[in-house]
C-alpha cells in the first residue's frame, strides 16, 4: 500500500510538471516517428544464467512489443544497438521499436509514459537524465512492462523499479583507465581529466573509478572538469583552458569518451604539443583510429553487439517467466598498438 501510494504522489508530480512545461509553447512532448530499420552481421557470446525467476507476462509465443528510448539517437552508439536489436528482434520474436530522447528528460518521460498507453510488453531504457525518469519508470513497472537499464542505471534506491540491468560497469571501466596512468607512469605523472556530460550515469562512475583507482600512487590528477553535453567541441575547449593553466606540466589526459578525445588531441595538436598520453573510454572508430594513428594511447572498449543482444535475451527470459540475472556487466577490452589490429572494428 505504501508503495502504491507513494508512485500515485509521483505520477501526479509528473503529470504537473509535463503540463506546466508544455503550455502555449507547444504542449506535451511525443516520441519521435520510430527510426528506420538497417541491415547489419552481428554475433555474440552467450553469458551465464542469473536467479532471478519472473512470472510470465506474455502469452506463450506472443511477439513481444519493446521500445527502445534512447538519450538521443544522433548518439552512434544508440544508432548501431539498435541497428542489432532490429537486425536480431525475429531471434528472441519480438518488435523493437525506437523513440528519439533528444537529449531532453521531457522527451524521454513522455515516450515513457506513451509507450506505457501503447501497451509495450518492455522497454529499454538509456535516459539522458536517470533521476528524471523515475516517476515514469515507477508506472511502466507499476502496469508490468519489464524495465531495461541500458548502459546507464537508475540510482541504488530505486533499483527495485528496473526489472534488469545490462551494459558494462563504468566504474570498473574508471579503473582501467587510472591503471593505465599507473603502468606508463610507475613513478608519477601529472594528468588532467575531462568528464562527460556533468550529472549522467557514465560520467558520475567513470570519474569515481578513475579516483578510486588512483588512491595510492603518484599519479596527479591537476584538474578535472565536466562538459555540459557530450561534445568534442567542449573537451578541446576545456583542454586548450588547462593548456593555459599548465602547459607542459600536463603528460597524460583522461578523456571520458573517444569522441570527446578527439577535441582533447585538436587542443594539444593547435598548441604544438607532442607525446601527451591519453587514454579514453568507449570504444568507438574514433578511439580505434586514434589509437592505430598514435594520436590516442589507450581505448577502454566495451562490445555494443553483446550489450544489445544481452538486453534482448534477457527481455525473453523475463517475459517467459524463466531465469535471468537483474545486473548484466559485459566485459570491457583494453585496446592498445599492440591489440587494435586483432580486435574486431567497430560501427559506431
Amino acid at each position: 500500500m505504501k508503495r502504491k501510494l507513494m508512485i500515485t504522489v509521483l505520477a501526479a508530480t509528473l503529470v504537473f510538471n509535463l503540463a506546466g512545461c508544455g503550455g502555449a509553447a507547444g504542449g506535451d512532448k511525443t516520441p519521435e516517428a520510430p527510426v528506420s530499420e538497417e541491415t547489419g552481421e552481428a554475433s555474440t557470446e552467450e553469458m551465464p544464467a542469473g536467479e532471478e525467476t519472473a512470472e510470465p507476462v506474455a502469452e506463450e509465443g506472443k511477439v513481444l512489443k519493446v521500445a527502445y528510448i534512447p538519450n538521443s539517437m544522433s548518439n552512434e552508439m544508440n544508432a548501431y544497438g539498435y541497428k542489432i536489436m532490429k537486425e536480431h528482434q525475429g531471434d528472441y520474436n519480438m518488435e523493437v521499436t525506437a523513440f528519439d530522447g533528444q537529449y531532453d528528460s521531457q522527451t524521454e518521460t513522455a515516450a515513457i509514459t506513451n509507450c506505457i498507453g501503447q501497451g509495450y510488453d518492455a522497454m529499454i531504457l538509456c535516459p539522458s537524465d536517470i533521476n528524471a525518469v523515475i516517476p515514469a519508470v515507477m508506472q511502466a513497472k507499476e502496469a508490468g512492462i519489464i524495465v531495461v537499464m541500458y548502459s546507464a542505471d537508475l540510482p541504488e534506491e530505486y533499483r527495485e523499479y528496473r526489472d534488469i540491468f545490462v551494459g558494462v560497469d563504468d566504474t570498473e571501466a574508471g579503473r582501467n583507465a587510472a591503471k593505465a596512468f599507473i603502468d606508463q607512469f610507475p613513478e608519477g605523472a601529472k594528468v588532467i581529466e575531462v568528464g562527460g556530460t556533468a550529472g549522467t550515469d557514465a560520467q558520475i562512475r567513470r570519474h569515481d573509478g578513475f579516483t578510486a583507482g588512483l588512491e595510492g600512487s603518484n599519479i596527479e590528477v591537476l584538474e578535472y572538469q565536466a562538459t555540459n553535453s557530450w561534445s568534442s567541441n567542449e573537451t578541446m575547449a576545456i583542454t586548450e583552458d588547462m593548456i593555459v593553466k599548465y602547459g607542459d606540466e600536463i603528460q597524460g589526459i583522461f578523456c571520458h569518451w573517444d569522441g570527446g578525445a578527439t577535441g582533447c588531441i585538436e587542443a594539444l595538436k593547435n598548441a604544438g604539443i607532442e607525446g601527451t598520453y591519453i587514454v579514453a573510454i568507449d570504444g568507438s572508430r574514433s578511439g580505434f583510429d586514434q589509437v592505430k594513428d598514435g594520436t590516442q594511447n589507450v581505448c577502454i572498449s566495451q562490445n555494443v553487439i553483446n550489450i544489445s543482444l544481452k538486453a534482448m535475451e534477457v527481455i525473453r527470459d523475463a517475459a517467459d517467466g524463466g531465469n535471468y540475472e537483474a545486473e548484466n556487466y559485459v566485459p570491457l577490452d583494453v585496446v592498445t598498438p599492440d591489440n587494435v589490429e586483432e580486435l574486431p572494428y567497430p560501427e559506431w
